[in-house]
């Protein structure tokens, strides 16, 4: 009996191996879509929610371009811009190849004399300026990346901790009446669905899109109308008006408890604060500017000087050459491009791009997490409910 449980244990243990290694493999190689996606706030497009790695991890990455930099036509423009550079600059190589190019106290130079003496100095210049641009946009992708994180965590995450431990303290230690905590809800969420309204350019659609989506009625939009300034940050008014309503009404039983309840609605609105300040106070714009002319300056000189030494590579059938000088002028400017654009888009995850924080998704989770505390709070073990008092 002993031997034929380890016999199973073994079985199973392959079993689970070779299921595992199946699993790798389908997430790597598999049909399956690369990306979740959800329709954004107003449903114009779809929003990358979550992504599997290991397809960007495997081979499998060379098929893949929906939410991409891939689809950024301006990737394609530059990357047409820099080719056309590079055949302008080869042929005139090619075709005066074998002329003389000027003559010194030595006699004629031929061009292809000269290239062949300034070839080592042009390449170490082309070194230089990518070791330069590279350099430089590691700092502005940091800086990018971070600022985009930041704004995910400390922005959109602080609005739910606020709102879900404000509608939990509430429900536990206050009161249970469904239009406060409904309030609490709605408010929460329309600070960020306002975000996006914002950054999107559709704060004209605000009543409409407010009530349409059952975040604010019809009365409460009209309300929210009537300052009409940084909206997503002034709300967090009416969620501090909630908890002096409730003190007032002496529901608030004590003064720690109502501090407590104040600190939440201010981390709600310094939540906001921290998404308006990193959206509306971009990287200086020397810094981005002069990053950006460094890397069409290195992309133009690389295509210009490539293409030179591709025109006398051809004349001179080295093959290899041929393909090291095309293929460098189409990766570098490629990657250095594609780096600027994907730093743009991280810059301002609100606009309405498909790399945006999918909000439509966030605000619904928002709303769950809160109904999901409200119901724990109402259906808790027997013996937490006596010795609580909430039964």
């Amino acid at each position: 009996m002993s031997d034929k449980t380890k016999e199973e244990k073994a079985k199973d243990e392959n079993s689970r191996l070779v299921d595992d290694f199946c699993s790798h493999l389908t997430d790597a190689y598999g049909c399956e879509p690369h990306a979740k996606y959800t329709p954004n706030l107003d449903g114009s497009m779809d929003v990358i929610t979550d992504y599997e790695p290991m397809k960007f991890s495997s081979f499998r990455v060379l098929l893949l371009s929906k939410g991409t930099v891939l689809r950024d036509s301006i990737l394609l423009i530059e990357q047409l811009i820099i080719t056309l550079i590079f055949v302008g600059f080869a042929l005139p190589v090619y075709v005066y190849f074998g002329q003389d190019l000027g003559a010194d106290r030595h006699g004629a130079v031929s061009v292809r004399v000269w290239l062949q003496e300034q070839e080592g100095k042009m390449r170490a210049f082309a070194m230089i300026m990518t070791t330069l641009a590279a350099f430089l946009l590691t700092f502005y992708t940091s800086m990018a990346v971070g600022r985009w994180w930041t704004m995910r965590c400390g922005g959109v995450g602080g609005i739910k901790k606020a709102t879900v431990e404000l509608e939990m303290y509430i429900c536990q230690l206050v009161t249970r009446e469904p239009e406060v905590l409904s309030a609490i809800r709605r408010y929460g969420r329309t600070s960020l669905v306002l975000i996006y309204l914002w950054r999107s350019g559709r704060l004209d659609t605000v009543k409409q899109r407010l009530v349409q989506h059952d975040l604010l009625t019809q009365h409460e939009a009209d309300q929210l109308h009537t300052w009409n300034h940084c909206l997503h940050e002034t709300i967090w008014a009416w969620q501090t008006g909630i908890v002096t309503m409730l003190w007032k009404e002496g529901k608030i039983k004590s003064d720690q408890l109502f501090n407590l309840l104040l600190e939440r609605c201010s981390d709600g609105r310094a939540a906001v604060q921290l998404v308006h300040t990193h959206l509306a106070v971009r990287i200086p714009m020397q810094y981005v500017h002069l990053l950006g002319l460094l890397v069409k300056m290195h992309n133009t000189v690389l295509a210009m000087i490539m293409g030179i030494l591709f025109g006398a590579a051809v004349r001179n059938g080295e093959v290899i050459i041929c393909i090291q000088c095309f293929a460098r002028t189409l990766i570098l400017p490629f990657l250095f491009n594609a780096i600027l654009l994907i730093n743009c888009e991280l810059s301002d995850p609100f606009e309405g791009n498909m790399t945006d924080f999918p909000v439509a998704a966030y605000e619904k989770n928002l709303d769950k997490d809160c109904q999901g505390v409200i119901a724990a709070s109402m259906n808790m073990p027997d013996w937490l409910q006596a010795r609580t008092g909430l039964a």
